[in-house]
């Protein structure tokens, strides 16, 4: 994995293929921007000015953007972004101790990229696993479940070696089905139309 991945920038001419592609359409904000950091790892602020110039957007609505989503990165980040979920739940089964020596063991401050641009570790907000955490995301995709001590310190030696997160041992992203009772919202739906069709049929 490229640990230099936070300190490349996007060129103008990729980055005006992209616009085009979305025909500068200032609707595919957020897509444009999804798809921007996927490449680039970041939204350097040259790259938002362009792209506010092409979709006719004051900047400050396009920094407003990227700035209010978690996953939108305006400083460079580690290639591997590790985020702790920070509800009640996942604190009360311990993940700020987790958090903590996590960093310790990859020397980097929470928050922070460290020096050689390896990882970065924060906190995001629910992931929606409380059932199964302490839980964390990895570059944003892939789910950490039920985290333990000893699980934080194979994933650092991981990290150290730079193993790609898709090679680490399937039993931590194992999510379990927790629906005990369906009913009508999360049980058998109705055909499409079926629902439109019962209520003109009244």
């Amino acid at each position: 994995m490229n640990s230099n991945r936070q300190a490349s920038t996007h060129s103008v001419s990729e980055l005006q293929c992209l616009l085009t592609r979305h025909r500068c359409d200032p609707h595919a904000l957020v897509q444009i921007l999804r798809e921007l950091q996927a490449s680039n790892g970041w939204l350097p602020r040259p790259a938002l000015s362009q792209i506010a110039n092409a979709l006719g957007l004051p900047l400050a609505h396009v920094e407003g953007v990227a700035g209010f989503y978690r996953f939108f990165h305006t400083q460079p980040v580690g290639a591997y972004r590790v985020l702790f979920s920070d509800n009640i739940t996942d604190r009360m089964l311990g993940s700020d101790a987790l958090l903590r020596q996590l960093c310790g063991l990859l020397k980097v401050a929470p928050d922070q990229t460290r020096a050689d641009g390896l990882v970065s570790i924060a906190t995001t907000s629910c992931t929606g696993l409380c059932d199964q955490g302490p839980a964390a995301l990895i570059n944003h995709h892939q789910v950490l479940t039920r985290l333990t001590p000893e699980r934080i310190g194979h994933m650092a030696e991981l990290i150290e070696q730079q193993v790609p997160p898709s090679q680490w041992p399937s039993e931590w992203s194992r999510v379990d089905d927790q629906i005990r009772l369906a009913d009508i919202k999360l049980g058998v739906q109705p055909a499409p139309g079926a629902g439109i069709a019962a209520a003109l049929a009244r």
